[in-house]
């Protein structure tokens, strides 16, 4: 069994409450959906209300590799600025990975802050091997950039660009 983890940071000149305002919003799965066309064909709540428990059927675009999956809010700390997510069902699971969650943690830099996106994983050696050119933390940085352009006030952005 090997382990991954994947990590990349993102400054952005707002405040770590503003951004945590985002991403841990209960609203935050629908706010992603309009935000980024074209990423994800649809994001359902099979169950809860965006908070702790929360159940999301994810389908990708036709052609996407994994076409769909499920997952699980299983931390949304306010305190810590921590949101977990755990794949629970399809996605790279169906491809032989054992374990795969995704975590935005928000940091606090004075008038800044850092949105640290983590893609965990577990593996078989050899289906590891074969997934590891599919996995990446690109997705949620993705999602780190448009969250930032978000809560980033217009005459700020030319500093923080």
């Amino acid at each position: 069994m090997v382990s991954y983890k994947l990590i990349a940071e993102l400054e952005v000149a707002a405040s770590a409450d503003d951004v945590w305002g985002v991403i841990g919003a209960k609203d935050a799965p629908q706010f992603f959906m309009n935000a980024l066309p074209g990423m994800f064909e649809k994001i359902e709540i099979l169950e809860g209300d965006g908070g702790v428990g929360t159940v999301l059927l994810i389908v990708y675009p036709e052609g996407s590799v994994p076409l769909t999956n499920e997952e699980k809010f299983v931390t949304m700390d306010d305190c810590e600025r921590l949101k977990e997510i755990l794949q629970t069902k399809g996605g790279y699971l169906d491809m032989g990975v054992t374990f795969y969650m995704e975590t935005f943690k928000i940091l606090e830099c004075g008038n800044s802050c850092i949105i640290r996106s983590i893609v965990e994983y577990k593996a078989p050696e050899e289906v590891a091997a074969k997934v590891s050119s599919l996995i990446s933390v690109e997705g949620l940085l993705l999602m780190a950039k448009i969250v930032a352009k978000h809560v980033v006030k217009p005459e700020a952005s030319s500093i923080a660009a």
